[in-house]
């Protein structure tokens, strides 16, 4: 009789009967953001420090131009997941209605349902001339990402002129992670000298840092060719790291 040695590869673990409770993956639930009454959108999103969340996406979604626009924010729970409520004027509240998209959008895709291209591009400008972070400081921040890093979920570090974290934004999405950082600096009055983010780069990301004046993002990880020529276009300095193996920067006025 022939004896078979396995791999552990060559086998599967059985967990199927497992319960949810002692599974050891990322969480996500539905996070329908709304203004006043008005559902505006739903998204896939890690449950926890909503209110900086809800208010980075309001700013970069175009619904409001500054912090003090948001009189209030008020949490409460859906059937199947949590509704995130921000009080505003019935003028902010009208003029974000043109802007609502049409569906629901997913945490891997920040842009889906948007009913117009123009919308994509909503907020793009040319930054001002900035050098971006000295290397140096810049492998600091992935040393940093990569230390700190949480299985399945992506995480947007705000760094300071030298590469010391500021504040961290971590999510199932990558588009909220960065929205997270963005609401964190509307709530201070001041955005981080650069945003490191621990995925590839798409135009969206891109699109949402310009809006809110950061004028260095770093990913770690290739980015579209659209969102180099948007970059491009904007003056912001784009930085693909390759995973901290070198630095490229891609973009930038200087």
């Amino acid at each position: 009789m022939t004896s078979h040695s396995f791999s552990a590869a060559s086998r599967y673990d059985d967990q199927r009967n497992r319960p949810l409770r002692t599974l050891d993956g990322p969480q996500e639930q539905p996070l329908t953001l709304s203004l006043n009454e008005t559902a505006m959108v739903t998204l896939l999103a890690t449950p926890e420090a909503l209110e900086p969340l809800a208010l980075g996406h309001a700013f970069t979604a175009g619904w409001i131009e500054r912090a003090e626009q948001v009189e209030d924010i008020r949490l409460s729970r859906l059937r199947h997941g949590l509704l995130v409520r921000l009080v505003v004027s019935s003028q902010t509240e009208a003029r974000a209605a043109g802007l609502q998209r049409a569906g629901a959008s997913v945490s891997s895709c920040g842009a889906c349902g948007v009913a117009e291209e123009s919308q994509l591009m909503q907020g793009l400008r040319r930054l001002p001339a900035c050098e971006p972070l000295a290397p140096e400081a810049l492998m600091c921040g992935v040393e940093r990402l990569q230390r700190h890093a949480r299985a399945g979920l992506h995480m947007a570090l705000a760094l300071d002129g030298d590469g010391e974290v500021l504040m961290r934004g971590v999510d199932i999405g990558r588009h909220n992670a960065l929205d997270r950082i963005i609401g964190e600096g509307l709530a201070h009055g001041e955005m981080p000298a650069a945003v490191l983010l621990s995925s590839r780069c798409s135009m969206e990301l891109v699109q949402k840092t310009v809006r809110a004046g950061i004028t260095t993002l770093a990913t770690l990880s290739l980015p579209s060719s659209l969102a180099v020529e948007i970059a491009r276009a904007c003056d912001l300095n784009l930085i693909c790291c390759h995973r901290g193996r070198h630095l490229e920067r891609l973009s930038g006025a200087t």
